[in-house]
């Protein structure tokens, strides 16, 4: 989750307190933020790279984005296709719903590096695979999906296709109208957005139909200037960012020689970092470097497995103190680690 900007918030609160009515009333008022409506969503179809005839829906969430996808897919597809297998990147609750209403989901492999190969998606489809749901980007590996492959051979079998953007937005320049992708979903919160925001591409021709979510007009604001805030600072997210997280992991590895810097023979987001302790205990690590308010993400399957993610707001100062702190943590814990032995 990331946190809005002051502009951002500063922004969005003329629409709490002036504009409180409801989108489209017939009143003069009401009238009012529709000039500002459009051009948001002018922005944000330039921003992916829609085609105008595209479809968008504001949503509240990522979550929910996502549920409309199945949805459609239920609804639109499975009783005209009959096509009821799924293949997914990770269980989450809303498959799980879809699963009691007779779908079959399934889980896709992925190998060493923390990729979808195309091989292993083939091998997957079954006559009866309707639609094929990932997400672009993983935000705790920082690993890239190979989307436009798996998106080819998608609708080489006439399989739906969606993806879930949220973490590559701002980081990875793409354009939607000329991708292999049928459903494109992202979460305000994971883009400077505000909490309750979010949305969903879908591609022109496939029969998707908007749902009844009630526009959310401070939050629509909010995720436009979010998506404004993205463009301007792309280049420094692809460029300083990558510089200083590579600083971040080359000193981590010049104190502790011993650390193993993950998926780095990989693509991967320009922001984020996976570090590999051995013999240190995660939960003691994490703890001591929430303590000096450094906040990480930890995998508790693989050892201690820590996951550093950088903002562009990050500085060249604030790296160096973060270098100092996860160093003097570790070497804390490896002794205390060395003494439960």
């Amino acid at each position: 989750m990331t946190r809005p900007s002051d502009h951002t918030i500063a922004q969005m609160q003329p629409f709490m307190k002036r504009h409180w009515y409801r989108l489209g009333s017939p009143y003069i008022m009401g009238k009012e933020p529709a000039v500002t409506t459009a051009k948001i969503r002018g922005d944000l179809f330039a921003f992916i790279g829609a085609a105008e005839k595209d479809h968008f829906q504001f949503c509240h969430s990522g979550k929910e984005a996502l549920f409309q996808v199945f949805h459609t897919f239920y609804v639109d597809h499975l009783i005209e296709h009959g096509k009821n297998h799924l293949l997914v990147d990770q269980e989450n609750e809303v498959s799980g719903r879809f699963e009691k209403m007779g779908l079959t989901i399934k889980v896709l492999p992925k190998n060493e590096r923390g990729q979808i190969t195309k091989e292993a998606l083939e091998k997957m489809i079954s006559p009866k695979t309707g639609l094929v749901s990932l997400s672009w980007a993983d935000g705790e590996t920082g690993v890239i999906q190979p989307v436009w492959e798996l998106g080819e051979l998608c609708r080489e079998k006439g399989i739906l296709f969606h993806v879930d953007a949220s973490h590559i937005l701002g980081k990875l320049y793409f354009k939607f109208q000329e991708m292999p992708i049928d459903f494109l979903s992202f979460e305000g919160t994971l883009i400077h957005g505000p909490r309750g925001s979010g949305g969903l591409f879908a591609r022109r021709g496939i029969g998707f139909e908007s749902g009844e979510t009630e526009m959310n007009l401070p939050a629509f604001v909010g995720l436009g200037i979010a998506i404004e805030e993205l463009s301007d600072s792309f280049d420094h997210l692809c460029m300083e960012t990558v510089r200083l997280r590579d600083k971040f992991e080359e000193g981590i590895k010049l104190a502790i020689p011993e650390v193993h810097l993950l998926y780095q023979e990989v693509e991967r987001l320009p922001n984020t970092s996976v570090i590999e302790f051995p013999g240190i205990k995660g939960e003691l690590l994490a703890f001591h470097l929430e303590e000096r308010g450094v906040y990480v993400s930890f995998n508790r399957k693989n050892g201690c497995t820590l996951s550093f993610s950088l903002s562009r707001l990050t500085t060249e100062e604030e790296i160096d103190q973060a270098i100092g702190m996860v160093v003097d943590a570790a070497q804390k814990c490896r002794t205390f680690s060395r003494g439960l032995v």
